[in-house]
């Protein structure tokens, strides 16, 4: 992914043994921005360059990756959520827009219901809520090719269950763009598909009091829209809705998710 344009603010939330790199964009209603397993910030360019005129978008890199600390796992969910919280109070803001793609929702799940004061509105895209085997047996497949040093065959198995095959059809430079972007320091990748393999929070869920925005991908192999169907049955103000694309929402279809986080702020 290429850079993106200079940020407003840049900074490091310290927590215990761990240092979490972030930037700030633009001002306005702060949305901070929680990227999924084996992204950086950088994954949010297309959110950034469409938000950043209207709000203040903060983006970070989770434990394990990019610029922030690269801790021993295994990592959990709930722990990362502390980073967010972190993230906020460095900051000195409370009330934003939280929105969490993939492993950046399960992130944000556990932030809601630990400190509910940091978040106004949330938005949950292609996630889960609960341990499920398909997913258990994913990470595990992952964890073990980081285990083995295998970072083509991680980035090889992402781009098939990210993308839906229309969406690589109609863009085949994309390809190569995801490999040179998907080189994840595999001791924090394999610390954080931990993470995801034992995120399970779904009997809480019905504690979050925040209106809720629910994204699923009609194609999406990875986070099949089921478990998206899970969460909003059990979040009281939550809404859902349905895209035709696979499990990168905000790759695959930019403007129409950049309008549904706007209209979800009016």
């Amino acid at each position: 992914m290429a850079s993106m344009s200079e940020p407003a603010a840049v900074g490091r939330a310290s927590r215990p043994g761990v240092e979490i790199h972030y930037e700030v964009y633009g001002d306005g209603a702060p949305i901070v921005l929680v990227a999924g397993l084996g992204d950086d910030r950088l994954s949010w360019q297309p959110q950034v360059e469409g938000l950043a005129d209207d709000h203040q978008v903060i983006v970070f890199d989770n434990r394990g990756i990019g610029k922030s600390t690269i801790v021993p796992g295994p990592y959990e969910s709930r722990e990362m959520a502390e980073d967010c919280h972190a993230v906020v109070e460095a900051l000195g803001l409370s009330g934003v827009t939280a929105v969490g793609s993939s492993m950046g929702g399960t992130i944000c799940q556990y932030w809601a219901l630990e400190h509910p004061d940091d978040i106004g509105r949330l938005v949950l895209t292609n996630t889960w809520g609960r341990r499920e085997p398909f997913l258990e047996a994913l990470f595990s497949h992952w964890i073990h090719l980081g285990e083995q040093g295998d970072d083509q065959g991680i980035a090889e198995s992402l781009l098939l269950f990210c993308f839906s095959p229309e969406y690589l059809e109609a863009n085949p430079g994309a390809v190569q763009e995801f490999y040179d972007a998907e080189r994840p320091n595999l001791e924090g990748f394999v610390a954080a598909s931990h993470a995801c393999r034992s995120h399970d929070v779904l009997d809480r869920l019905s504690e979050i009091e925040h209106p809720t925005l629910v994204i699923a991908g009609e194609n999406d192999i990875l986070t099949r829209p089921q478990l998206s169907v899970e969460i909003v049955e059990r979040i009281p103000d939550a809404e859902l809705v349905t895209l035709s694309t696979g499990h990168v929402v905000f790759w695959e279809r930019v403007a129409e998710f950049n309008a549904l986080i706007q209209r979800f702020l009016q």
